[in-house]
């Protein structure tokens, strides 16, 4: 992800837009990129300082020096660095400063500082070779890191990602985003608002399949905390968003020292790609409840949930299992709500309060102080309050009693 200094964008009337590379400017930064990527693939295995002498070594005009600089961060990010010693080199640090201490100490008038003599002390006193000891003193320094390993990426590829980057940094600064999606599958659709779920992300989705859907998300800057944290995951999100065809995105966002606030669009016509776009479609909570749940499930069955329940006016409702009872043909649906969702919860209250199609469960943690009173036997659905985990024993009581 590339840092706020590397976003490079201009104000326009219209709002905010990046500086995204176009085919002329691709042309010359192409033997850069190729160049940076030959640099990382032949230094694994060096140090940093190695690594950045052979990054140094690619020429960049002036005018593109932030082009590079922004390359340069979206392949550190690829890449893994340590410190490579079988020593610890803060527990190095202190038995040689200790032992060069005692030597000072006992030095006469005309005596002369014996370096070799405090490493070999120190060596011997940590059980190492003096040339062990050297290597490992300032081998936890940022220079002296190993670069271990690098994914690899051709010079195409980052100019893509690079274009990418530069709208998920203004996504960092939003603080309201709006995407409408239209002319996409059901699998789709799915797919979006799932990924939308996935990444804790807090919002609310509207419209029906026909019109095509409206995803209101809260961005970073509309939270009181972990605002970083939560912007990487609206900025995560944004791959998800480019794979449908027919979109049209809107952010509010906060930018610059002043925080003025501005609007950034993006739409099909930017021409942005991105590989390897699809979010996972469950998470590893959910698939490890209906691993435990079909060890004991009986009767019932479980399995993702493949509807969309769009209802006139109201807020669409996406289940993410749905139970089916083997006997009797029932379907029940489960929608698992995080930590960050309690107004997400209570508008799916008023939902089924207003009447609801089919039976489901609303699975809600705890620590979103919700009691389960607040839907009651003539409501169509429930909600089930758990503490660390959701139970599978607990769930399958709930499908029996009212099956």
């Amino acid at each position: 992800m590339l840092t706020t200094d590397l976003v490079r964008v201009r104000k326009t009337a219209r709002g905010l837009v990046p500086r995204f590379l176009d085919a002329k400017a691709r042309v010359r930064v192409a033997p850069i990129a190729a160049g940076m990527v030959a640099a990382f693939e032949a230094m694994v295995g060096c140090s940093r300082a190695e690594l950045d002498a052979a990054i140094d070594a690619v020429e960049v005009p002036a005018q593109l020096r932030v082009v590079a600089l922004g390359l340069r961060k979206l392949l550190e990010d690829r890449a893994e660095f340590a410190a490579k010693s079988a020593l610890d080199p803060e527990t190095v640090r202190q038995t040689v400063f200790e032992a060069s201490a005692r030597a000072h100490r006992a030095l006469d008038v005309r005596d002369a500082f014996d370096r070799a003599a405090v490493l070999a002390e120190a060596a011997a006193t940590l059980g190492a070779t003096v040339e062990a000891l050297e290597a490992a003193i300032y081998a936890d320094l940022r220079d002296a890191e190993r670069l271990e390993r690098f994914e690899t990426i051709d010079g195409d590829e980052l100019v893509e990602r690079y274009n990418l980057a530069l709208a998920q940094g203004v996504l960092l600064r939003a603080s309201k985003v709006t995407v409408h999606v239209s002319g996409e599958t059901p699998d789709r659709y799915r797919r979006l608002f799932r990924a939308a779920r996935f990444h804790g992300l807090l919002h609310v989705v509207t419209g029906d399949p026909t019109s095509g859907y409206t995803i209101t998300l809260d961005g970073p800057f509309s939270l009181f905390d972990s605002v970083q944290r939560y912007g990487l995951k609206l900025a995560i999100f944004l791959p998800s968003v480019l794979a449908c065809a027919s979109f049209r995105l809107v952010a509010e966002v906060v930018w610059g020292k002043a925080r003025e606030p501005a609007v950034f669009e993006l739409g099909p016509e930017a021409g942005l790609e991105a590989r390897r776009h699809e979010a996972p479609t469950s998470t590893p909570e959910l698939d490890t409840f209906c691993e435990a749940f079909r060890r004991v499930g009986g009767e019932w069955s479980v399995d993702a949930s493949e509807r969309i329940f769009a209802l006139p006016g109201e807020v669409v409702c996406v289940p993410d299992l749905v139970f089916r009872n083997a006997e009797t043909g029932e379907e029940v649906y489960l929608e698992a709500f995080g930590f960050w969702s309690r107004d997400a919860v209570w508008k799916r209250v008023e939902l089924l309060r207003k009447g609801f199609p089919s039976r489901i469960l609303l699975a809600v943690p705890k620590q979103l102080r919700v009691s389960e009173e607040v839907l009651g036997e003539e409501d169509a659905g429930e909600l089930y309050v758990y503490r660390a985990a959701m139970s599978p024993r607990a769930i399958l009581e709930r499908l029996r009693k009212k099956g």
